[in-house]
């Protein structure tokens, strides 16, 4: 039976992408060729793009526990905080990072100026979910605002002991600090979630009526600009938003875009970005 679309259900799709062998990280938590199946599929009523596939859908929990985070997987040749250093160390020019918050803390300003919600007082506190090699969240904390990380990778320790930076090596759960945040990230996390809904929704419990949510995920636009080899189509990305059907998941689930951008970055991947608040 065809898999339904996310977001409208329909099974009627139209297949954009095929492969018959696992790709690198399937390969490494042993799926083999074997029956094997992928496709990158156009939702036929909706439009919306995502991944269907033969191999079960626990797989994906093994490749993102182990083969996903291993240091000592062949494709890669760094550790979490040289990875870290290198890029921390890129002027902002070269830093794709440094660009996503500048945008993220103008815009938030811009909201604030106009009244949209309301200014809390500082320190302001973000909690930025699956982003274990801390380069966002270090970026992003200055002396307004606090970074604070969810994500379970077990390679990153550097991140409490050298960056000082409130970290809890698990899987996202509402509630793990203890406290509301006034911004959550999720910086390309969208697409590797086999219920993105339901992590929209549980998110909304570690927010109060003036927090904001930014979301960031590789743009659909890729499947008619980027090869079928390239690596944003890999086995660990289920789905692929654009504007439109990131704007819907959203509303959904409860929340409001204020302010929605499709770019080009720096390394020539395309992506989608939003800011969003909880709906009045």
């Amino acid at each position: 039976m065809p898999s339904p679309c996310l977001l409208c259900k329909s099974s009627s799709h139209k297949v954009i992408f095929s492969y018959k062998e696992p790709d690198r990280y399937e390969a490494a938590v042993r799926v083999t060729a074997k029956n094997y199946f992928r496709k990158w599929v156009r939702c036929s009523k909706c439009g919306f793009f995502y991944s269907i596939y033969s191999r079960p859908p626990k797989v994906i929990h093994t490749i993102y526990e182990t083969a996903y985070r291993d240091t000592n997987a062949n494709w890669r040749k760094e550790t979490a905080e040289e990875i870290f250093n290198k890029i921390t160390a890129l002027p902002e020019h070269q830093s794709e990072t440094k660009k996503r918050v500048c945008w993220i803390k103008e815009t938030i300003e811009r909201v604030w100026e106009d009244g949209i919600i309301k200014k809390p007082a500082p320190p302001f506190s973000a909690l930025d979910i699956g982003g274990g090699a801390a380069i966002f969240a270090y970026e992003f904390q200055d002396r307004l605002w606090r970074s604070y990380i969810i994500d379970p990778a077990k390679n990153n320790d550097f991140v409490k002991k050298k960056l000082k930076i409130p970290l809890i090596q698990k899987f996202y759960k509402p509630n793990r600090f203890h406290r509301k945040f006034n911004l959550i990230s999720l910086v390309y996390v969208l697409e590797h979630m086999a219920n993105p809904r339901s992590l929209l929704k549980s998110v909304r419990k570690d927010m109060d009526a003036n927090s904001f949510l930014y979301v960031e995920v590789p743009d659909a636009l890729a499947s008619r600009l980027k090869p079928k080899d390239d690596d944003i189509f890999n086995a660990c990305h289920l789905w692929m938003f654009d504007q439109e059907t990131l704007t819907r998941i959203l509303k959904e689930c409860g929340f409001e875009a204020l302010s929605i951008r499709r770019i080009k970055t720096l390394r020539n991947h395309y992506a989608v970005m939003a800011l969003a608040i909880q709906k009045r």
